[in-house]
């Protein structure tokens, strides 16, 4: 299936995306958002049969984020190439950070450029979504836990970054993480839970970066694994697998961020977020 929460004149709704006439429509579920949906015990399912409701076209929706994470756990140096090409060796364990949820918008949102910031990068990342409450699973139970994947742009402030030198304080400031459209269960792609896919990103129209997912060095379901040794993982928390790359690191300075640019962060059989940088404030990640 393929999920969003979006925005209506009555509000915040779940939808399923269906085909209808030969036409895309969005097929209200009856619950105010994702999280909601996955918090019910039966939304999943309830989801899959449902066949009757109200319907949208896309384009008179608004977008939001999927889901409104109470946690958003993020990994670092994921990707086999990206590891060797900063010469580094491979870790034993996922190397963590996180971010706050105020950092999530949706993913058609503007990104606001902090007017101290001068070396803004993006990065695409494959995000695990979590399904049900889990802690200190077995992989069986690692599995099931999730629920599916969306997209996010793991926008961060490198100057910040090695300023402070601490991975993740360039990367939690509100209004930063486009994240979505849509959440898309495993039995949509190949691989399942493992899935294998392309990742892309674009700034203006020039591919600054490209991966696909089966170079990740530590699988979604291990990675559920491991953060849920630690923390409990409830529905709607979110785990960003790690970036193939980082534009800057390829390009050099001349791939920071300007205002004015349009970024597009692309999985294939997921979506993409497209977003363009401004020098308003964040909108209202809520």
């Amino acid at each position: 299936m393929y999920l969003a929460t979006v925005r209506t004149a009555s509000g915040t709704r779940a939808v399923k995306r269906i085909e209808e006439q030969g036409q895309q429509q969005l097929l209200e579920l009856g619950y105010p958002d994702l999280r909601a949906l996955l918090t019910d015990d039966d939304g999943l399912a309830r989801a899959a049969q449902a066949d009757d409701g109200d319907r949208y076209a896309p384009e008179d929706v608004q977008f939001v984020a999927p889901v409104t994470p109470d946690k958003v756990v993020c990994v670092r140096h994921n990707y086999g190439d990206h590891i060797k090409r900063l010469g580094l060796t491979l870790p034993q364990h996922p190397r963590l950070s996180t971010k706050f949820a105020s950092s999530i918008i949706g993913p058609y949102d503007p990104i606001a450029k902090p007017a101290d910031a001068h070396a803004l990068d993006c990065a695409v990342e494959l995000v695990v979504v979590i399904g049900r409450p889990v802690r200190h699973p077995d992989e069986t139970q690692a599995r099931a836990a999730i629920a599916g994947f969306t997209v996010i742009n793991d926008i961060t402030d490198r100057d910040l970054e090695f300023q402070a030198e601490e991975w993740g304080l360039g990367n939690i400031w509100d209004g930063s993480s486009p994240l979505g459209p849509y959440l898309v269960t495993p039995d949509e792609l190949p691989g399942g839970v493992a899935p294998t896919l392309t990742l892309t990103t674009t700034v203006d129209g020039r591919e600054v970066q490209r991966g696909n997912t089966a170079d990740l060095h530590f699988s979604p379901v291990k990675l559920v694994q491991h953060v849920a040794r630690f923390m409990h993982l409830n529905p709607g928390d979110v785990i960003a697998s790690g970036s193939p790359s980082a534009p800057s690191h390829d390009h050099g300075p001349e791939a920071h961020l300007r205002e004015g640019q349009q970024i597009v962060t692309a999985i294939e059989g997921i979506g993409e977020c497209r977003n363009t940088v401004t020098s308003a404030g964040p909108v209202d990640p809520a």
